[in-house]
């Protein structure tokens, strides 16, 4: 496959070209070449066929329905130009399935990042967003973890993606213990690994198909079960 310079800006599922530059476009603010024509027109092939196939995933109810030919049609280029960036449309995929996904593993970023102040009633904010970021794009996100049972490729870049997510939260629950706000018994590595993994199934399972109210719900569900896990102190049971 032809390799270019042009990278995914996770959060947006664009391309661009590498060299960062602005006003003189002879030279890069990095003192790098700026780039070429043929740079910049294969950026903007490899940003209309992920936009097309957004467009086309977020209109079909399985991935599978989506063949390179509507892609193709859609984006306005030609089938040698798409096999010139994709292998397939598992390739494609996993290509929209990274910045989405991203985009997930960064609304939860403001819970793995907390050091100090953690409550319910935080965890309660930080999950409404996430699940909000979920929402708006669920179709997507469903069409990764459906393909990831019967793609392979797709399959180790979905788990890829959601280990950045465990090695994100092992982080957060280890300085937790050290600060004395999170259960000191609790192994980090596998304690991260079970939420993640219940989290993503229970947006999927839970979230995907649930009314507004239902969602509300969820989040506060989520956040007590997250609190009680990691946070809360012991509950006295009462002596019968």
């Amino acid at each position: 496959m032809n390799t270019t310079h042009v990278k995914v800006l996770s959060a947006e599922n664009r391309f661009t070209c590498d060299a960062d530059y602005s006003g003189d476009m002879s030279t890069s603010s990095a003192g790098q070449a700026a780039p070429s024509r043929r740079e910049l027109q294969r950026a903007a092939s490899v940003s209309r066929i992920v936009t097309s196939a957004e467009e086309l995933l977020s209109e079909a109810d399985h991935f599978s329905d989506i063949s390179v030919e509507q892609v193709i049609s859609r984006a306005g280029v030609s089938r040698s130009t798409f096999y010139s960036y994709f292998d397939d449309m598992g390739h494609v995929l996993r290509t929209v399935g990274a910045g989405v996904v991203g985009e997930v593993v960064e609304s939860a970023r403001e819970w793995m990042d907390l050091d100090s102040g953690v409550s319910q009633a935080r965890l309660t904010e930080i999950f409404g967003g996430l699940i909000t970021t979920y929402r708006r794009r669920a179709k997507l996100l469903a069409a990764l973890a459906d393909a990831s049972s019967y793609d392979t490729g797709v399959r180790e870049e979905f788990h890829r993606l959601l280990t950045i997510g465990h090695t994100e939260l092992a982080k957060h629950i280890r300085r937790a213990q050290q600060s004395g706000s999170a259960n000191s018994a609790l192994d980090p590595e596998s304690t991260a690994a079970w939420l993640v993994w219940m989290i993503e199934r229970g947006l999927y399972q839970q979230i995907r198909p649930a009314t507004g109210q239902q969602a509300k719900r969820h989040v506060a569900a989520l956040a007590a079960i997250v609190w009680r896990t990691l946070y809360a102190s012991p509950i006295n049971e009462a002596t019968p």
